[in-house]
C-alpha cells in the first residue's frame, strides 16, 4: 500500500510537471502586460507603469490558489528616429494546496519597437525579449501518508517513511521568453493591436530531484479600442495559449464611456474613463470585467463564474481578480518626440 501510494504521488508530482503544468495565468491578461508579451514592455502613454495583479481561486476549497504578480516598465530613447527601446520587470508567485506548492517568477524584460509608418508614428512593430529566474517550492509537513493512519485518523508523530523518496524541496532554473507585438493607430480615437510570445523556449529544469523541464508555451493575443460614437468606444480581447496538453482560450469585449475626454493640450494625460464587459474562457469559466480610469490611476475588478467539470467540486465557486495600475508622466510631452498615444 506505501510502495502505491508513493507512486501515486511521484507520478502526481512528475506528471503535473510534464503533461499537466501550466503557468500562471489572469483573467484580466490585457492588465499582466510582461506576463502576456516581453514585447509589451514600455509601449504605453507616460513616463513610468506600475501594476500590481491579485487572483484569488476556487476559494470553497481548504487550501485555494492564490496568485500574486508585480510589474514595472519605461520607455527609453524615444526621440530616435526609427522607433524606441522599452524596459521592464516583473515578479510573479503562485501558490496552492497543503503542500503550498508555489512557483515564483522574476524577469527583467528589454523590447525594441520600430516605427514602420514612414514618419506618421502611428503603427509600431516590436521585438521582446525576457530573461529571468524560476523557483519552485514544497513542504511536505502537511502532507499525511498511510503509515500514519492508526484507524480512525492520521497519527502527524508517526514519522513517514515515504517523505524522502519524493527528492528535494525546491528548485531553481533560468528562464528565457520572447515575443513580437503589432501595434497601429489609424486615428487619435482609434487603435487595434496583436502579438505572439514563447515562453520558456530554453526549457528550464524545474524538477524537485528528478529532471522535469518546464514546457514552453506559445501564447497569441490581441485586441483594440474602436470609437462607436460620442463618449463611447468597443474595446475587444482575446488570448489563446497553449503549454503542451493545456490549452486556453479567453475572448471578450467591454464598452468604454468617458467620464472625462483627453486633452491635447495635456498630451492625453487626463482621460477619466468606466468600461464593463463579459468575457468567456472557452469550456472553463465566464467573467465580468469592469474598469475605472481616473487620469494617472486605474482599477478593474472581475469574477470568474465556473461553467466546467469542475463546478460541483468547487460549489459554484470561481475566480475573484483585482488590478491596481499606475502611469507616472514626468513632463508635459509624455511621448517626447513621438505623436502615437499609447494604451
Amino acid at each position: 500500500m506505501k510502495n502505491i501510494k508513493l507512486i501515486i504521488v511521484l507520478l502526481a508530482l512528475s506528471s503535473s510537471s510534464v503533461f499537466g503544468q501550466q503557468d500562471v495565468h489572469f483573467s484580466q491578461f490585457f492588465s499582466s502586460p510582461l506576463t502576456l508579451n516581453p514585447a509589451n514592455a514600455g509601449i504605453f502613454d507616460g513616463d513610468l507603469r506600475a501594476i500590481v495583479n491579485y487572483r484569488n481561486q476556487w476559494s470553497s476549497i481548504s487550501k485555494s490558489y492564490a496568485t500574486s504578480a508585480a510589474s514595472l516598465d519605461f520607455p527609453i530613447l524615444r526621440e530616435m528616429g526609427g522607433g524606441m527601446f522599452g524596459l521592464g520587470v516583473n515578479f510573479s508567485k503562485d501558490g496552492s494546496g497543503d503542500s503550498k506548492l508555489s512557483t515564483t517568477n522574476f524577469a527583467l524584460s528589454v523590447a525594441y519597437h520600430l516605427d514602420i509608418s514612414g514618419g506618421q508614428n502611428n503603427h509600431y512593430l516590436s521585438l521582446g525579449f525576457q530573461a529571468g529566474a524560476i523557483q519552485r517550492s514544497i513542504n511536505h509537513s502537511n502532507l499525511t501518508w498511510d503509515n500514519q493512519w492508526n484507524g480512525s485518523g492520521f497519527d502527524r508523530q508517526v514519522q513517514s517513511t515515504s517523505v524522502g523518496d519524493l527528492g528535494g524541496t525546491s528548485a531553481k532554473a533560468m528562464d528565457l521568453s520572447t515575443g513580437m507585438h503589432w501595434y497601429y493607430a489609424p486615428t487619435n480615437e482609434t487603435r487595434v493591436f496583436a502579438g505572439f510570445s514563447f515562453f520558456h523556449f530554453n526549457r528550464p529544469d524545474i524538477g524537485f530531484g528528478i529532471e522535469t523541464h518546464l514546457l514552453r508555451k506559445l501564447t497569441v493575443h490581441g485586441g483594440g479600442e474602436i470609437n462607436i460614437g460620442e463618449g463611447l468606444a468597443f474595446m475587444p480581447n482575446f488570448v489563446t495559449a497553449i503549454q503542451g496538453s493545456n490549452k486556453y482560450t479567453d475572448v471578450g469585449a467591454e464598452f468604454k464611456y468617458f467620464i472625462k475626454e483627453n486633452s491635447k493640450f495635456t498630451n492625453y494625460s487626463n482621460e477619466m474613463f468606466f468600461s464593463a464587459g463579459p468575457y468567456l474562457r472557452w469550456n472553463d469559466a465566464a467573467y465580468i470585467v469592469a474598469r475605472l480610469g481616473l487620469k494617472s490611476f486605474v482599477t478593474s475588478i472581475s469574477y470568474d463564474f465556473n461553467i466546467s467539470k469542475l463546478a460541483n467540486a468547487t460549489s459554484g465557486a470561481g475566480g475573484f481578480e483585482i488590478m491596481l495600475g499606475y502611469k507616472l508622466n514626468l513632463s508635459k510631452t509624455a511621448t517626447k518626440g513621438h505623436k502615437l498615444r499609447f494604451k
